[in-house]
This record gives structure tokens, sequence and C-alpha cells, in this order.
């Protein structure tokens, strides 16, 4: 049971109360055999009546107690934050005063209530905690719901104060931090593969150690005289791109998975793309969208750009609605007009069935350089796996491989078109989006 089912104020007795009347039952049994068992009687209840007078003289009265809060404005998901309630107390008794305290905050944020602390003569009372919201949203954080008592124990008063602050719960941005954090010669060696480069691409950055996969037009003869080893000449990719992230919000990317859901996954690895893409120069804008547009951010360059993309996409949650990609598509190809990189988080067998996309499609890959990216369902991954013991498993498994089939034809078809699908594991979602932008960026088809 939640503690402090009742939060209203008022008085309450205690366990220690409860259990002193329990203990008083057995001799007042007892004394019911006894000629004088009412004198016996008023004088116990009389005893009990003074300790609960005393017992609420200490306490201070209800307006004679406030309290505020210390909290962040904001906060990542899945990411502790610390909150610090600070009690004060006029009342100037001699007496200890113990509270108990809960903070108003909804179930989706961890909750360590209620909170104890011990309140010495006139000096304020602060109590520390730590939480962490596991939903994404704008949440109003309002009362604080007060319990306290002296050291006799017997009775406690309850009251709460009301100190409004709203908290925002935005994206967990770690994993973005430490790709921002890594070189760009790191992202391009995702995988172990080093990444291809056109010849005489973009401007000249290093010479490095030629390794397997590189371009022999780029070996460097002179250095590689000196060196007395093959040595190749390293290009950064020309910065100023335009790249277009698009971030489907519909009922499919509701699906949950191992440790949150579909758009929660996607939604990272979008900004960590745009994170990436922001750091190398390129002008990054952003759309969110289901069977309507719920957010459009425009063109953008630099990091700080990045804090306008969280601000404006922190709180979209994914909606019980078909998406309706013609409407996305339309509303996009009255926006950008210039060359782009469109990059779109979606479900793959949602979006490859729709055979009425084509038509719209291919105006936007004869402009832009279109790339889908979606999460492989681990359902139909754990049920190839499976040997077949009954007819069940393999009535299930004979579907998961046509469903199978079915996708990599569609893929194939839609790749004949110049549209490029690719599905990744929950896990390795945002390393292989961060790498399929260093990968269309290097081919330099922008």
């Amino acid at each position: 049971m939640h503690p402090f089912q009742f939060r209203d104020k008022g008085f309450l007795p205690t366990k220690r109360f409860l259990v002193l009347i329990g203990f008083l039952v057995l001799p007042l049994l007892l004394a019911s055999y006894w000629n004088n068992r009412w004198l016996f009687f008023v004088v116990i209840n009389s005893v009990v009546i003074l300790l609960s007078l005393i017992d609420l003289f200490m306490l201070p009265k209800t307006n004679q107690i406030n309290c505020e809060r210390k909290m962040p404005d904001k906060a990542e998901r899945g990411v502790s934050f610390k909150v610090q309630l600070t009690i004060h107390n006029d009342h100037q008794g001699r007496f200890p005063i113990y509270f108990k305290v809960i903070d108003h905050l909804l179930p989706s944020f961890l909750r360590p209530f209620p909170l104890l602390g011990k309140q010495e003569e006139g000096k304020p009372l602060t109590l520390t905690y730590h939480s962490m919201g596991s939903v994404r949203g704008n949440y109003q954080v309002d009362k604080i719901y007060i319990r306290y008592g002296s050291s006799l124990g017997l009775w406690e008063k309850q009251t709460y104060v009301h100190f409004p602050q709203q908290i925002r719960v935005i994206p967990d941005l770690s994993g973005v931090r430490g790709f921002i954090s890594s070189t760009p010669e790191i992202l391009l060696l995702q995988g172990g593969k080093p990444r291809k480069y056109q010849a005489g691409f973009g401007e000249f950055s290093l010479i490095r150690n030629y390794a397997v996969g590189d371009d022999p037009r780029k070996i460097n003869w002179r250095a590689t005289a000196r060196r007395a080893e093959i040595m190749t000449n390293m290009y950064e990719p020309e910065h100023g791109k335009q790249v277009t992230l698009l971030l489907d919000c519909g009922r499919t990317m509701g699906v949950e998975l191992r440790k949150s859901n579909r758009l929660e996954k996607s939604m990272e690895a979008m900004l960590t793309v745009a994170a990436m893409a922001l750091q190398q120069g390129d002008y990054v804008s952003v759309m969110a969208f289901s069977d309507e547009i719920h957010a459009y951010i425009p063109p953008g360059q630099g990091l700080s750009h990045l804090q306008r993309i969280v601000e404006g996409v922190y709180a979209i949650q994914a909606r019980l609605v078909e998406s309706n990609f013609a409407k996305a598509f339309q509303y996009l190809e009255t926006i950008q007009k210039k060359r782009s990189l469109i990059m779109l988080f979606s479900d793959l067998d949602h979006f490859l069935l729709e055979d009425t996309l084509l038509p719209i499609l291919h105006p936007i890959r004869k402009r832009h350089f279109f790339l889908l990216i979606g999460i492989e369902d681990p359902m139909v991954r754990n049920w190839l796996r499976k040997d077949i013991t009954d007819s069940t498993t393999a009535m299930v498994k004979t579907m998961a491989e046509g469903q199978l089939l079915k996708r990599k034809k569609q893929v194939d078809k839609w790749r004949q078109y110049g549209l490029q699908a690719i599905e990744a594991r929950e896990e390795n979602l945002v390393s292989i989006a961060v790498e399929r932008y260093f990968e269309v960026i290097n081919r330099g088809v922008l």
C-alpha cells in the first residue's frame, strides 16, 4: 500500500498510539470483574487523554510549517536527478519534531517516499532524494505532503504545502554526448571497415597507414617512399550539407522492445545523427509526424541547434493512429527545396507495404537522397533461431521465414527505384544510423 493514503489536513493516530491502546485492552477486561472498575476505566482513559493532549501541545500548528523545493527544470529520461526539500518551522518549542514527507511526483517517476527527518529547535530541516523520469514529457509538480509528530509519537499532524514547479523529461542524451566526444575517425571506422572516399573529394586532413579497403588512388607515394610502408591521404568531407530527419510517431512505433519502445530508440538514434551532423557543420532539420505534422524544426547549424531540436520533439509520444506518409512527404516537398539527405526513422514493414508511396517518393528521390531506417523485430529473429520440435513451432517458424523473405523482396524492389532501406537491431540502431550518415556524406552524393 502506498504511504499517506489520507492526504488532507488533520490529525492521525500513530502505530505507537494503537499499540498502547492494544496493551490497555487486557487490563480493562480484567478490571471489569473488579467492583471499582469504573474508576479504573476513568483513570486509564484520563491518562491516555492527558498524554494525547501533551503530545498535541508539543506539535506546531499547520500554518507554522512551510516547505520549499529545489529541483532541476529539465532531466533526461532514465537519468537520476537530485531534489532538495527544506522544511521551515516557526514554532518556538523546545522539543525535536519528526517529519515524514512525500513529494507530488507522478507514477512515471521514481518515488523513494516517505522521506524521514528530525528537526531540532529553530533549525530548518533539509531532506534530499533522487528520482528519475521514465516517460518523456512536461510535468507539473505541486503539493508537498507533510506529516510530523513529537517525541511521544502518539499523534501526527498532516498538512500540505503548495509549491508549483514544472520539470521537463527529455530524451537520454548520454549516447549523444558519447558520440560527440568521439573523433570522426573513430566513427568512420564503425564495425572495423574503413570508409571509402571519392578521389579528390573534400579537404585534405592527414596521412596515415594504408588499410584494407582504402582507395588505392589516394596512396601518397612520396610518404610511402620516405616511410618504406604504404601511406594514404585522408580527406574530410565538405561541410554545410542539408540533412533532414523524419521521425514516424504512428501506431507501430509504440511497439515495446526490451528496454523501451521503437519511438524511444528511434528518437535516440535521430538525435545522435543530428548531433554528429551539426558537429560536422551540416544543416539539420527535423520533422515528426503521424496522421498529422506534430513538429518541424527548420534547418540550423552548430551544436546549439541541437537544443532547439530537443525542445521541439522531447514531449512527442507514439499515437494510436496510422501514419500518413503521403501527407508528410507532401509537406516536406513544400519546405525542403535544397538537395538533402533524408533519413526516415520508421517501421519497415508498415512503410514498405505502402505501394501508393512510390509515385510520391519518385520526385523526392530525384531531388534528395532517401534512406529508411527501422528496428528489427526481435520476435521474428527468435523464431528463426528455434529448433523445430512440433507442428506449432514449425508453422510459426515458416511464417517468420515467409515474412523475412517478403520484406527482402520489398527492400530489393524499393532499391531498384533508388530508395535505400536498412534494418538494425535495437542495440545497434544508433551506431548504424551514424555510420550510414557518414557513408552518404563521404560518398559525395549530395
